[in-house]
Order: structure tokens, then C-alpha cells, then sequence
């Protein structure tokens, strides 16, 4: 149950004895519930009066000045108060005029009796029947108040300390006195007992007077009336008229505290909606903010309510609340497929993924599930491109080599592509995830940085294995295209290997691919590995990107062997045998022209780079590479014995 919170007092002011009404929220469960109210520090619990859980009626005690209203249940425990009471003096008045407070009569003094007397604000009498000059104990008492801070020094009030009472008034009266005043008291109070109606004539004679006089007034009034109206019965008209008077003024105090009562509602209620309006209006605000695009706003806004109203009670404020949970679901709904809807740039996925970190994602690390998705992504969009160019191969027909070349050369340019523009954006968010900067660059708390850090500790080695993957299928795709032989697979093989092998696709393999082309290739995948190796990457992630390209390089020189073989075998077909100036015919130029281009392409795939294997180490291109070498100078050697044979018939 929360603690009590007095809202509102009426009246704000008044003497001692003032009937008050307290209003405020959670004043006790029931009459059982509610312990007690201390206004201006003042018990004031003997005459509270608890009527409902925003209502209590009481009188003020003795006191002057301004303080709190303070109520206690068993429930909620001591309350707080937002407003203030105001104490006065007790207001001496005779009997006959009119007070709107209570009012004190205990030391009032009838001059019309006895002049001679003097009042308490000149000299009165205490207790003891000694006469005390107030004037010689007002500096006292302020002195010996922090002696006594719970008590009090007045005989009248309830927290009467006796102590203070002599320390006050009589601190240099004898002792002798002060016995005599003992005997005194003793002697008043035998009095009192055995003259209880006489001495209370003499205190009430001047109301007796008073009353006396209203008597004969009235009386005289009667006689006159009936000497007027004969015989007749005034007295039921008189009873009439007080019975309607009666009736008239209780309707009318009905009303009244009927109207009092819905005004302090009224108040009550704009009080609590001005307080919390912040609340109130939170749902539209979550609205005109997400639409703004000011998410920032948004989630403050929602971590302010929630250290709130998270815990409330109050049935209006869980309802209000509620309806900012389903908002704040909604806008998280809403985040989660904006950071999904790639490609997106690297600020501003850290920026959403902060928004959804500050909300609370309940769906686990918003972080690291955008960098599985974004792998994921990559991973599509290499499948994709594979299929695309794929089934543009299998549409050609017979004798469209040329185009099949073209085929290749775009896929393997926009497979590259795709790696050299999202392999760096996804290693960087890692990057940013693994050191807390998506967080820490906002200047968020450090704790906050280091959970961050922390969680993506417990990633390190799936993030490892992400990427490996994703190297690995782009190494897979290039090798089914440009070398089909590599990933080969038995057909008694199991059929998950065969399945993984088709996923990679199966181009067509009668279709022969240019060393030029491959040449091209070569160098599009040296230009991807530099551009992530430029990444902070762990050891061992890309040898699987140069082991391929070594694999192609070993092929590219092959095919431009075979290629230049080829076109020497085939120079006397394209010779006419002219003898040109000079003697010659245009066979020589032909050959030298076939052998310098064929040095020329060597030299850029033969050279290795910087981290890359020297491919004329491996055994097995050795052999092939001096196999292919014989072939050529076979080749040339039959070229040159058919231009002796030839020769040698004509001249």
C-alpha cells in the first residue's frame, strides 16, 4: 500500500479546536486501518474521524504556526503532505459574540462581574495559586523548549510536562511556596468535588443572565400575540416555523457540503490529471514521435514511465500504462524490420540497434541477431546471383561460346562485388559490437557498455565461424563455375554431399572458358582478398580464398599454353605462302605475334603478390607445365620443318 498524501485541508487556518476536513489519496483502508493525524506537529488523533480512503474530519490542537498534515496507517505507514496549516492563538471572546473557530473559555473573565480582575494577557492565576507575571516567562520558556521538544508547559494541553511548568513560572519561587501552593490545589480540589453544582452556577451566571433575559423576551413576545389572536394556539405555528426553519437550513448545509464535496472531487481529479498528464498523454506522443523519426525521444520517454508507474496500484495508471506497453511493442516490432531491411549503412545499424537495446529487447542480443541476419543476407545474395547468371548459361544454344564467356565474366565480377561491399560492413559492426562503441560512442554508462561487451564475448567464436562460412560458399561458387573438377563428388557419395554440391551449381562443363577470361577472374579475386585482408581479421579466415586463386592461376596458365599451342598448330591454315619484302612470308610475324601475347598474359598471372604461394613450387604444375611446354616446342619444330619442306619444293 503506498504511503498517505494529504492533497488538501479546509479551512488552511484557525485556532485551536478548528473542525477540519483532510483530503488526499491512500488515508487508510478503514476505521481499523487508519492510526492517527498530527497537524503542525500536534496530535490531533482523539478527535479524527476517518470517512473514506480520501477523507478525514478532526480538530486542531494547541499550537501556533505553519506546518505539515501528517497521517499514519497501519497500511502505508507515516505520509507526506503537499499543503500547509496554519496555527493561531486562542481568540478570547465573550459569550455573545460570534466566532467562526473554536473557542477557548477556560480563563475568561465576566468584567461585567468583576472589573478588578485582570486577563491572562496581564496576570492569571496558576495552578499552584501563585499570581505569574507572563511578561517575566516568555523568554524563558523559548530556552527550555529544546529540553522538552514533545511536551509542553501549558497545564491545558495534553503533552503537559510539569517539570517545564516549574522551571518555567516558578524557578525562583521558595520552597516554602511551593508547598503552600501544594496545599492549595489539594484544598481546590477537595472544594470543587464537594460544590460541583455550586460552582458550576457561578461559572455559567453570566449565561444564566443571558439566557434569562432571551426568556423574558420571549415571553413578553407570546402575551403580545396572543392578546392579539385571542384564544388560538400560537405554539404549533412557532413549531411550524422552527420545524421548516430547520428543515430549510439542513437542506441547505446538504447542499452545500454536497457542492464542497464535488468541488474537492473536481479538484482532487484535475490535480491528479495535472501531475500526471506526463502519462496520460504518452500514447500520442509515442506516435507523433515514431512518425518524426525522434526514437530517441521515444525511449526516454518510455524508461521515465516505466521508473514511475512500473509497480502502480493505482487501476487508472496500469490501464494508461498498458496501453504505452502495447506502443512501445509496436515501435519495437516496427525497429526489428527496419534493421532487417538490407543493405543498410553501418550508422545506421548501430543506431537502431541502440533504440533497441535502450527499449529492453525482450527477443534476446538485438546485436548480434542483426549481425546473423545480415550473414544470412550476404549469403542469399551470393545464392542469387549464382542462380541468376546460371540460368542465362543453360538457356544458350549450340555455338554461343562467346556469350557463355561474357556469362562468366559478369558472375564472377558481381560475385566479387557483392563480398569487396558487405564483407568489410559486416566485420565492422562486429567490430563496433565486440568493443562496446555502439553504445559507448552515445555516451552511455559504462556498465551499460560493458554488458555489451560481455555478450558479445560469448559470439566471438560463432562470429569466427560466420564468416568462415561465408568465405567458404563464396570459394565454393567460384570453383563451381571456373573449377567444376575440384568439387567433384562420387555418385555413390552420401546425399547430403551431393546436395551440398548442386547448391553451388552445376554449370555446364562442355562449355570451354578463355584464359583471358580466367585471367579476369584472377584478378577480380586477388582485388577482393586485398580488400578484406585490410580487415582486422583472425589468422586462417581467407586461405581458403588463396588457396582458389592459386587454383586459378595454375589454370589460366594451362589454358594460355594450350590456347597458344593451338593457334601455332593452326598458322599454316591461315599461311598463303607470300613472299613479302625482305624474302619472308607471313608465318614468322604470325608466331611472334602468338608468343608475345602469350608472355604478356603470363606475366601478370605468373607474378605472385605480397601473402600469395609462388605456383611454380607445386609438383604437380611443374609436371604439367613442362608437359604443356614440350608440346609447344613440338609444335613450333613441326612449323619449322613444314616452312623447310616448303621451301625447299619451290625454290
Amino acid at each position: 500500500m503506498p504511503k498517505p498524501v494529504v492533497t488538501g485541508i479546509a479551512p488552511r487556518e484557525g485556532c485551536p479546536g478548528t473542525r477540519v476536513t483532510i483530503r488526499g489519496e491512500h488515508l487508510g483502508i478503514s476505521q481499523t486501518d487508519f492510526i492517527g493525524v498530527a497537524i503542525c506537529g500536534r496530535n490531533c488523533s482523539m478527535t479524527a474521524e476517518w470517512i473514506s480512503p480520501s477523507k478525514i474530519v478532526c480538530r486542531t490542537s494547541f499550537g501556533e504556526g505553519t506546518g505539515d498534515i501528517i497521517v499514519m496507517t497501519t497500511s502505508g505507514g507515516t505520509g507526506t503532505s503537499t499543503v500547509k496549516f496554519t496555527g493561531h492563538h486562542p481568540k478570547q471572546v465573550g459569550p455573545n459574540e460570534v466566532s467562526l473557530t473554536w473557542v477557548d473559555e477556560s480563563n475568561y473573565i465576566d468584567k461585567r462581574l468583576d472589573r478588578s480582575q485582570k486577563t491572562q494577557y496581564h496576570m492569571r492565576t496558576d495552578p499552584l495559586g501563585i499570581n505569574v507575571d507572563d511578561s517575566n516567562t516568555s523568554d524563558v520558556d523559548s530556552s527550555y523548549a529544546h529540553m522538552f521538544q514533545k511536551g509542553s508547559s501549558d497545564p491545558t494541553d495534553e503533552n503537559f510536562v510539569p517539570t517545564w511548568f516549574l522551571l518555567k513560572n516558578h524557578r525562583e519561587t521558595p520552597f516554602q511556596k511551593l508547598k503552600e501552593g501544594h496545599a492549595y490545589m489539594k484544598k481546590r480540589a477537595n472544594r470543587n468535588s464537594n460544590n460541583v453544582p455550586l460552582n458550576h452556577v457561578k461559572d455559567s451566571l453570566p449565561v444564566f443572565f443571558e439566557v434569562n433575559d432571551t426568556l423574558s423576551a420571549i415571553h413578553h413576545k407570546m402575551q403580545k400575540d396572543l392578546d392579539m389572536k385571542g384564544n388560538e394556539n400560537i405554539t404549533d405555528e412557532v413549531e411550524q416555523l422552527l420545524n421548516e426553519a430547520s428543515k430549510n437550513a439542513n437542506d441547505l448545509f446538504k447542499t452545500v457540503l454536497t457542492c464542497k464535496d464535488r468541488a474537492d472531487s473536481i479538484r482532487n481529479t484535475l490535480n491528479v490529471l495535472q501531475r500526471f498528464k506526463f502519462l496520460f498523454h504518452l500514447p500520442l506522443n509515442i506516435d507523433r514521435n515514431v512518425q518524426k523519426g525522434d526514437y530517441g525521444v521515444v525511449i526516454n520517454d518510455y524508461e521515465k514511465a516505466k521508473s514511475l508507474f512500473l509497480n502502480t496500484d493505482v487501476a487508472i495508471f496500469k490501464k494508461v500504462y498498458k496501453v504505452v506497453e502495447a506502443k512501445i511493442e509496436e515501435f519495437r516490432e516496427q525497429l526489428t524490420q527496419e534493421v532487417q531491411q538490407l543493405p543498410l549503412s553501418l550508422t545506421r545499424q548501430k543506431a537502431l540497434i541502440r533504440f533497441l537495446i535502450g527499449l529492453g529487447y525482450d527477443g534476446g542480443d538485438p546485436a548480434w541477431e542483426c549481425l546473423y541476419h545480415q550473414h544470412e543476407w550476404i549469403q542469399n545474395q551470393m545464392l542469387q546471383c549464382k542462380d541468376k547468371y546460371l540460368d542465362q548459361a543453360r538457356k544458350l544454344g549450340v555455338g554461343e561460346d562467346e556469350k557463355f564467356v561474357f556469362i562468366c565474366e559478369e558472375y564472377h565480377t558481381e560475385l566479387t562485388k557483392i563480398a569487396t561491399d558487405q564483407f568489410p560492413e559486416h566485420w565492422h559492426l562486429w567490430e563496433h559490437y565486440a568493443s562496446g562503441v555502439i553504445l559507448s560512442e552515445t555516451g552511455e554508462k559504462s556498465a551499460q557498455v560493458e554488458k555489451l561487451k560481455n555478450a558479445a564475448a560469448r559470439h566471438a567464436k560463432d562470429m569466427k565461424g560466420l564468416f568462415r562460412d561465408t568465405i567458404i560458399l563464396l570459394v565454393n561458387l567460384l570453383r563451381a563455375a571456373f573449377l567444376p573438377s575440384s568439387l567433384a563428388v562420387d555418385e555413390d557419395g552420401d546425399e547430403a554431399n551431393r546436395s551440398e554440391r548442386s547448391s553451388y551449381g552445376m554449370w555446364p562443363e562442355d562449355r570451354a572458358i578463355s584464359a583471358e577470361a580466367l585471367a579476369e577472374c584472377v584478378r577480380c579475386c586477388r582485388e577482393t582478398h586485398q580488400e578484406i585482408a585490410s580487415l582486422n581479421l583472425p589468422s586462417g579466415l581467407l586461405d581458403p580464398l588463396k588457396v582458389v586463386i592459386q587454383d586459378l592461376r595454375v589454370l589460366c596458365l594451362s589454358n594460355f599454353l594450350q590456347e597458344a599451342a593451338e593457334e601455332i598448330r593452326n598458322l599454316h591454315t591461315k599461311e598463303t605462302w607470300n613472299v613479302e619484302e625482305g624474302g619472308v612470308t607471313s608465318l614468322p610475324s604470325s608466331y611472334n605475334e602468338i608468343i608475345s601475347k602469350l608472355f604478356l598474359f603470363i606475366s601478370d598471372v605468373q607474378s605472385s603478390l605480397p601473402g600469395e604461394e609462388n605456383i611454380f613450387t607445386r609438383a604437380s604444375f611443374q609436371t604439367r607445365l613442362s608437359h604443356l611446354t614440350s608440346i609447344l616446342f613440338i609444335i613450333t619444330q613441326k612449323i619449322v620443318v613444314q616452312v623447310e619442306i616448303w621451301f625447299l619444293y619451290h625454290f
